[in-house]
């Protein structure tokens, strides 16, 4: 069993870069300023005008008695503008959006190509593309068209926006239609080649379908593209992982495992602070038998985000390495932080160091957390109730009993005897497989008193080098139990 899983992922670039979000824009339009003054020469902000508390209505009242006055002063059609689309957001009202799209127009015919208004003018049609105005498409992309190389890189392509559409509106309806999603995304590559955004989410799709090369292929065509990508490089180290554990087994995927860290290692200097990108490397450093670098890894997580989930994760390291004092020092550090009890590290670093009553303790708040229970839950209530002396049948009836792949389920059924061992050893079929095969079948022969067998089946359990399987350290420890070296 794998000792514990990538953590949840933290938003993606494609998530962090939605500008299309109604609330986003406005708060957007609340500071930005027309960078171009025609008359003044200075930026003009909403923080002259649109005061906080001011009544909208009387706002816009008295800049359009200003506006007849001065009919050809810009930066009163552009403050116009302004106040009318936060009333638009504010009251969702489309009269107003009209309006300001209006004062924007004004603008430009004043100042041709003013960035700010401009920019102003395309989010708002961008937002009319993501909810399925086909006409807003040409007008999002003859402003896209106008605003400058920097800019660009600063807005979604019009073609995300009917990605964006597509996406909602296939999840809505449950008909997926992948080609279509596909071609949105190709067109918002063609029209922002210097973005990141289209690049991942288009590599994400065919991750997600396991079209592994196609997903490389493009996250690279990004990467050459564009110079210095912390998300691309991270994008590419994921789809390699993601295609090493499709495998079956990492750890027959060394290759794959290789790649991974290496572009991890690439982005790490462009975004340094990024635990994300620590936890990932303290991984696959243990993947690659590279121990010391997962441990520092480990502490560079700690160090940047110090939450009990972290602190859980450094103390299974550690744990794993047969490490125990550090290990338990970590796992009190992060209780007192306020670790969960559904967390295995809770349980399982006191398993691996054979205190088996301490175990059992946090195990019971384990299950009592869970709903339902894996295969290795019940296992590992076995285990534990033997080795401490207690039963835990009549909690682990109260659980639903889950089973993940039919490897789970031949483990299952050979731990409560419906299956021999050598039909269990037939169906293993990789390193991962292998692992648990010998481990449950030496702890068999330990029970039994079968002790050199259950030494060569241990010992052989720890040769798969499968690090991350709890499998390994409660082998190491059956083993020193035994007197064996």
């Amino acid at each position: 069993m794998n000792l514990f899983q990538p953590a949840q992922k933290k938003p993606t670039q494609w998530q962090r870069s939605q500008l299309f979000r109604a609330g986003l824009l406005a708060a957007m339009l609340l500071v930005s300023g027309c960078s171009q003054q025609p008359h003044t020469g200075r930026a003009a902000t909403t923080k002259s005008t649109i005061t906080a508390g001011a009544s909208a209505s009387t706002e816009i009242a008295t800049l359009e008695a200003d506006v007849e006055r001065t009919p050809n002063n810009a930066e009163l059609y552009y403050k116009l503008g302004l106040a009318y689309i936060v009333d638009a957001e504010k009251n969702k009202s489309a009269r107003s959006r009209e309006l300001a799209i209006k004062n924007f127009r004004k603008v430009l015919k004043l100042v041709p190509g003013n960035p700010a208004t401009l920019k102003l003018l395309y989010n708002i049609y961008y937002e009319d593309v993501v909810a399925g105005n086909e006409k807003a498409f040409t007008k999002a992309s003859n402003i896209f068209n106008q605003l400058s190389a920097a800019t660009q890189t600063e807005v979604n392509a019009p073609s995300l926006g009917v990605f964006l559409h597509r996406y909602v509106a296939q999840n809505k309806s449950g008909k997926k239609n992948l080609p279509e999603l596909y071609s949105a995304l190709l067109a918002a590559i063609h029209e922002q080649p210097a973005s990141d955004k289209a690049y991942i989410q288009l590599a994400k799709m065919y991750r997600e379908e396991n079209y592994f090369p196609l997903a490389l292929a493009t996250l690279k065509l990004g990467a050459e593209q564009i110079a210095g990508s912390g998300d691309l490089y991270e994008a590419i180290a994921n789809t390699y992982e993601a295609r090493a554990e499709a495998s079956g087994c990492s750890y027959e995927a060394a290759d794959y495992v290789g790649d991974a860290i290496h572009f991890y290692q690439q982005a790490v200097p462009l975004a340094p602070e990024s635990a994300e990108l620590h936890y990932a490397l303290a991984r696959l450093y243990l993947d690659k038998n590279l121990y010391q670098l997962a441990l520092h890894e480990a502490s560079i997580l700690v160090e940047l985000e110090p939450t009990a989930e972290n602190i859980a994760f450094s103390a299974q390291n550690y744990s794993m390495l047969g490490k125990e004092p550090r290990a338990q020092r970590l796992l009190e550090q992060a209780k007192a932080q306020g670790l969960t009890t559904s967390d295995s590290a809770y349980h399982e670093i006191y398993m691996n160091s054979g205190e088996w009553m301490k175990a059992a303790l946090s195990f019971t708040d384990y299950l009592q957390a869970k709903k339902n229970i894996s295969v290795y839950d019940a296992i590992k209530a076995d285990i534990i109730g033997q080795q401490a002396d207690l039963d835990f049948s009549a909690l682990i009836q109260k659980k639903q009993l889950a089973f993940n792949s039919e490897w789970e389920a031949a483990v299952y059924a050979f731990w409560t005897g419906k299956l021999t061992r050598t039909q269990l050893g037939q169906t293993a079929q990789n390193r991962c497989e292998r692992t648990e095969y010998f481990f449950y079948s030496g702890y068999r022969d330990y029970r039994a008193g079968k002790l050199a067998a259950a030494k060569q089946n241990f010992s052989s359990a720890l040769q798969q080098n499968t690090y991350r399987f709890i499998e390994r350290p409660l082998a190491r420890h059956f083993l020193s139990s035994l007197g064996a070296k």
